[in-house]
């Protein structure tokens, strides 16, 4: 096993780099706005489990380190198990009830009953299954589990004797029917989706298997209705069907939340509260709005709430509601984002990060609001310099509530200019990259470069009213409204970041991933802002994006207003597709994507290579999405900072392995001369 710690000279470095934002220790999934809790409190109460994970690109794996440490800080962390494969997760997409993800599987410590043992998911050999450590780390870790399938979760019984363990076999069967059908050949139905595999793949519902283990013997069984219930959350049949986030409380007490439009697609909620004796009270009030998780707090008839809040929902709140006083009250407002929370004793256990600071688990006082930190996995970063941080609000020429945040380099003097790249779509918790993690937004500025860190706008007012998933994207994509309110937001962020005097903007760069990938196209269709681009997938256009995903997406398209291959295709399309406007489009574009996507955007890289466009392609092999492989994310943080540095600064990384890449860039159209170019090493200019 590789070691997970930072070599010293890493340590001593002041300067927040590329190199450092690759290693940086995780506690649970990367993105933290709706991940879940990635830890778990013991019994008594006096100690916390959690998995830390480490990247190293050179070894293209993790370290992932089972760890254990006391609520209060008394001791220091100690590490119990180490190991095991990264665990991805997998969501339903469309009719196709497992896609896998780039990011990780929940996978929280479960404590014994008694607190002897800790239970964790573990994967050895391509096989997920439940390991047992011991917290005091006397006995060895071993495998409680050898299941067929991979284990998705799993929780001890009340006497610690056995496991509930949850598998899919539906998975592993449908995929053994289809390959049946491979001496015959695959009939290309709409089981295909040629961007995820080259053979039909497993569609419809599969349903979940409970099973009990019992941990003396090994033996398995079926699980009973009411083994089965410690993994489905309970839901009381009076409840309302449309209730979501159900608490039960102490002393017959419970509370959920409810829409306020329950025909409404989208519709904003309150919170409703059923006390002992079957009255119901509720929150009605807009205070009360965009709540998140419910808790009771453990002694007391207290409910917390975890709220997103403030301007276009960029900050996080918690309310305390005590059931004597009549409304809610804030306890928290913060521009940091709070992850997995729980409660405990007069505390809230979360994981907190902000916009230049790394994830910790914290314990925040329930009557005070004030924090201490718990455990920081990052303790080699104390001293590490990141951007200036500066929050920018406005309305876009809709009226939508909008906000950016602009990174400046720590170093920024006043009347200094610096070329700004914009990332986007999401500006939540520690900047890293972005929604896909792709562009480092805190060492760019530390190279020398402004970033627009843009969060973009919420649906219309009309998509909010939808009944309906279909209408809801129907409503988005008349006349491509989505599309031009996010970049009438990104405009009026653009304006703001260079009324501060900070940015040049003469040299301004845009990169883009998912849907931040369109919000590229359509700004360097649509507008003038930008010098250069970099694109995390490409594209959405006429002719790839549809057949590259299969004839189930196609048709989806098709429901959501979008024409392929029928009379009025380009007029549709022109106001978005880069092929049609390739005789105005004379913007560096670089494409990094994953091998289960770059298809969809073929007849965009044929179209303005044959133009001598400056395109550059990238495949990323056995990756999703979200990219997950720790060499892939080093490879794309450098050469996306290469390429913004190459266009915007005329710099070079001049080391001899990057020789091809800027000969070939230099033939592009449109490229700095060779006399303008200037090596930098990352820290320096070189002579």
């Amino acid at each position: 096993m590789f070691d997970e710690t930072p070599s010293s000279a890493q340590a001593q470095r002041s300067a927040f780099t590329l190199d450092d934002q690759v290693r940086i220790a995780d506690i649970g999934r990367t993105a933290p706005t709706g991940a879940p809790s990635a830890f778990e409190i013991s019994p008594d109460g006096e100690r916390i489990a959690f998995v830390v994970k480490r990247a190293n690109p050179q070894a293209n794996a993790y370290c992932l380190r089972l760890m254990v440490t006391t609520m209060d800080g008394s001791e220091t962390e100690t590490e119990i198990d180490r190991g095991g494969e990264f665990i991805r997760d997998d969501f339903p997409l469309r009719d196709f009830p497992t896609i896998m993800g780039g990011w990780d599987r929940p996978n929280a410590p479960r404590w014994s009953p008694d607190g002897a043992r800790i239970g964790y998911l573990k994967r050895i050999d391509g096989s997920t299954q439940v390991w047992i450590a011991d917290p005091a780390g006397g006995n060895p870790t071993h495998r409680a589990t050898a299941m067929p399938d991979d284990v998705d979760r799993f929780a001890w019984t009340a006497d610690g004797n056995g496991l509930i363990v949850q598998t899919r076999p539906g998975i592993r069967q449908q995929a053994e029917a289809i390959a049946q059908e491979a001496a015959r050949g695959f009939l290309f139905d709409d089981r295909f989706s040629p961007q995820f595999a080259d053979r039909p793949i497993p569609t419809g519902e599969i349903a979940p298997e409970y099973v009990f283990v019992a941990l003396g013997d090994g033996s398995v069984r079926p699980a009973t209705a009411s083994e089965a219930e410690l993994l489905v959350a309970h839901r009381p049949a009076t409840l309302p069907a449309q209730a979501r986030e159900y608490a039960a409380g102490p002393d017959g007490y419970a509370a959920w939340l409810e829409p306020k439009h329950p025909d409404r697609l989208i519709s904003p909620s309150r919170i409703a509260v059923m006390q002992p004796g079957g009255s119901r009270i509720s929150c009605d009030a807009e205070a009360c709005e965009g709540i998140r998780q419910l808790w009771w707090t453990t002694a007391g008839q207290t409910l917390l709430a975890l709220q997103g809040t403030g301007w276009a929902n960029s900050q996080m709140a918690i309310l305390r509601w005590d059931m004597e006083e009549g409304q809610p009250r804030s306890l928290l407002t913060t521009d940091d984002v709070l992850i997995g929370c729980s409660p405990f004793a007069n505390e809230l256990i979360c994981a907190r990060e902000g916009a230049a600071r790394p994830r910790r688990i914290v314990a925040i006082d329930i009557r005070t609001g004030a924090e201490r930190v718990v455990y920081d996995p990052n303790p080699d970063l104390a001293n590490a310099v990141f951007g200036t941080v500066q929050r920018l609000r406005f309305r876009n020429a809709y009226g939508s509530e909008s906000f950016a945040d602009l990174v400046l380099p720590p170093d920024h003097r006043p009347g200094q200019q610096h070329p700004l790249v914009v990332v986007q779509y999401t500006s939540d918790g520690f900047l890293r990259g972005g929604t896909g993690d792709e562009v480092p937004i805190h060492p760019l500025a530390n190279r020398g470069f402004a970033v627009l860190s843009f969060d973009r706008p919420t649906f219309s007012a009309a998509a909010l009213t939808a009944t309906s998933e279909e209408e809801l994207v129907r409503a988005n994509r008349a006349d491509w409204i989505d599309r031009r309110r996010v970049q009438s937001s990104l405009e009026i962020a653009l304006e703001l970041a260079i009324e501060t005097g900070a940015v040049d903007a003469g040299r301004m760069g845009i990169s883009g991933f998912s849907d931040g990938g369109s919000t590229v196209q359509w700004a360097l269709i649509n507008s003038d802002l930008f010098q250069v681009a970099s694109m995390g997938s490409c594209c959405e256009d006429m002719y790839s994006y549809p057949t590259a995903a299969g004839p189930r997406f196609t048709d989806f398209v098709r429901a959501m207003g979008y024409r392929h291959f029928e009379a009025g295709t380009e007029e549709f399309w022109r106001p978005m597709s880069l092929i049609l406007n390739v005789d105005t489009v004379d913007v560096p574009i670089l494409i990094q994507t994953g091998d289960s996507e770059y298809e969809g955007g073929l007849d965009v890289i044929e179209t303005y290579s044959h133009r001598g466009r400056a395109i550059e392609l990238y495949v990323l092999e056995n990756e999703t999405h979200v990219k997950w492989q720790p060499a892939h994310r080093q490879a794309i943080y450098e050469r996306s900072t290469e390429w913004f540095e190459f266009w915007l600064m005329d710099r070079i990384n001049c080391d001899p392995a990057r020789v091809q890449q800027y000969r070939r860039w230099s033939e592009m159209e449109g490229a700095p001369s060779s006399e303008e170019l200037k090596c930098f090493d990352g820290q320096s200019l070189l002579p």
